[in-house]
């Protein structure tokens, strides 16, 4: 009799472990499909609007003197759309680099680099270079040609169009526009980074060599030009979900 109460004793505990994880599986997936159906079917914001919105907020001075005490403030939004001024040439070229074959370069990112988008968070040179090169898989190609603006001292969004082969998706595949957010590793000064680029970085602040100045730090990728639903619990699942991605590609893919 001890014996069949023992054996159900540990048959229910099992059984209350297994309704526990099956429920906390079930719920992150919700937050992953929250996540992923706002990138689909969100409402469009731009990225360049929204930093717009941001330095009226400020209140930024565009005098000249004041543009000349902060390091020419002012001076990127005059040339904003300019594809070949400071380093948008640049960061146009390793975008579509990454994207289309899946090429990241130490010398061009930082070795703390950041990628995110509705479905996944990755972190470090390592993680990046792995996502890309697993997005191979689906043949990616560029549907148009894409665009670059600058929005901020070290801030970029590059609108591009791409075009990817997916299982049942016939031979035309399926087309993504997205709005690609790019940070640089700002610049010091007096030891202190850039307060407007250093917003960006990271979900925590991260520290930069002085070598990787201008490098590339973070990138966003916003489906349809859509925000990313941030904070708990998005963004501790997007990055459970690059982790596992990581580690699932490198042996699958």
């Amino acid at each position: 009799r001890r014996c069949c109460v023992a054996a159900m004793t540990t048959a229910h505990a099992t059984s209350s472990i297994t309704v526990a994880l099956f429920r906390t599986l079930a719920g992150l997936s919700v937050v992953e499909a929250c996540s992923i159906g706002q990138g689909v079917f969100g409402s469009p914001v731009s990225a360049a609007e929204e930093a717009r919105e941001l330095q009226a907020r400020r209140g930024v001075d565009e005098s000249p003197a004041s543009a000349s005490a902060s390091g020419s403030a002012a001076a990127w939004r005059g040339n904003a759309r300019c594809e070949s001024c400071s380093h948008a040439p640049f960061v146009l070229k390793q975008v579509e680099r990454m994207y289309l074959t899946g090429g990241v370069d130490a010398n061009a990112f930082a070795s703390s680099v950041v990628f995110e988008d509705p479905a996944a968070l990755v972190e470090g040179i390592d993680e990046v270079t792995e996502a890309f090169r697993a997005v191979q898989a689906f043949a990616p190609t560029k549907a148009r040609e894409s665009s670059i603006e600058r929005i901020g001292d070290d801030t970029y969004v590059v609108n591009t169009v791409m075009r990817y082969k997916l299982p049942l998706t016939g031979p035309e595949g399926i087309t993504v526009r997205s709005e690609v957010v790019v940070d640089l590793v700002p610049k010091k000064k007096d030891g202190i980074l850039n307060d407007a680029a250093d917003e960006r970085v990271s979900i925590e602040p991260q520290q930069h060599s002085p070598m990787e100045s201008g490098k590339i730090c973070r990138i966003e990728e916003r489906w349809n030009g859509a925000k990313l639903l941030e904070g708990f619990p998005f963004d501790l699942i997007r990055r459970g979900t690059g982790l596992v991605s990581y580690a699932a590609t490198k042996a699958v893919v």
